[in-house]
């Protein structure tokens, strides 16, 4: 697998950096986005150049002003406004970026059960569960590569980046892969006989709302705190090269209020090579960067993951 900028990372990046610079919807609000000309768009050396509009769909002909935004969900309307009423201080932009992650509500209440808990790019968090009896499609990573196993997609991208760390001189080896809700529930209430319930949520997942149970996130090296895997050249290896191969860190410093865990630096997750780099890029987490997106770029971006998974398994 190698690095690259794929078309629809092109888009969504720009997108993304706009929405974060405050800009683009505002843009589109007041109909100043310009219609989009093929090929504008494109990374060069970290910078985006004549960044895109936003997508047809920009316009929300089911939601009124001033919701409708390109990333704007009509099911959420009474949401947004409810949440707008609680919070006057914030901006439109940022009550539907709030709503669209959950955090209008408690961690686990609210909770909704995933109708394609397949996708290579599904969200699982303490808001979206996996369906009870959930089994992904599994693959054994093999003995040179750790223990456990994962998707086939995720494994032959875990594999492909173990061994390009190992030709740069860095060992990478999985310690915990797939687990089954079984193991889950077990794990979770054997940390509850040593701490409390809200302690507990802040390094350890619910049954049901873990990510180890899609197959498509491992903890690589270590899962100690005391360990301090940040501190180490494997660790620098994947923040530098993690993305180009689909995984992204899904727990990072700093952004427990928003995915319900304190930090996490073994904990990878495959999302596919455009939402890897585009979170990485713009320092996103995964939660923030689906946010983002409206729901075409969404449907779009595991349409790519899909494809450029096919080519891979291709001989």
């Amino acid at each position: 697998m190698h690095s690259r900028v794929s078309p629809l990372l092109a888009l969504l990046v720009p997108l993304a950096a706009a929405v974060i610079a405050g800009t683009l919807f505002s843009a589109v609000a007041a109909g100043e986005v310009p219609e989009q000309s093929a090929g504008t768009a494109h990374l060069s050396a970290g910078a985006v150049s004549e960044a895109p509009p936003a997508s047809p769909e920009a316009a929300q002909p089911s939601l009124p002003a001033p919701w409708a935004l390109p990333n704007s969900r009509p099911e959420l309307l009474e949401r947004y406004q409810a949440w707008a009423q609680l919070h006057p201080e914030q901006g439109v932009e940022q009550v539907v970026l709030q709503v669209n992650m959950g955090l209008d509500r408690p961690f686990y209440s609210g909770t909704q059960v995933l109708e394609d808990p397949d996708a290579l790019t599904v969200l699982v968090n303490k808001y979206h569960l996996l369906p009870d009896g959930y089994v992904p499609q599994l693959e054994p990573l093999g003995k040179d590569y750790g223990h456990g196993s994962l998707r086939p997609q995720a494994a032959r991208a875990f594999r492909a980046m173990a061994d390009q760390a190992r030709e740069d001189g860095v060992q990478l080896s999985s310690v915990s892969a797939y687990r089954s809700y079984e193991y889950q529930a077990q794990l979770y209430a054997q940390y509850l006989q040593w701490d409390p319930q809200e302690v507990v949520d802040t390094f350890s997942a619910r049954p049901g709302s873990s990510e180890h149970q899609t197959g498509l996130a491992l903890d690589i090296n270590t899962a100690s705190l005391s360990s301090h895997f940040e501190d180490t050249p494997a660790y620098a290896w994947l923040e530098e090269h993690c993305a180009q191969f689909g995984f992204l860190l899904r727990y990072p410093e700093d952004k427990q209020h928003i995915t319900g865990y304190r930090f996490e630096p073994w904990h990878y997750r495959y999302v596919g090579v455009s939402a890897a780099q585009a979170c990485t890029q713009l320092d996103l987490t995964y939660e923030e960067y689906l946010a983002r997106l409206s729901p075409s770029q969404i449907a779009a971006l595991e349409e790519e993951a899909l494809a450029g998974e096919e080519a891979a398994a291709a001989p």
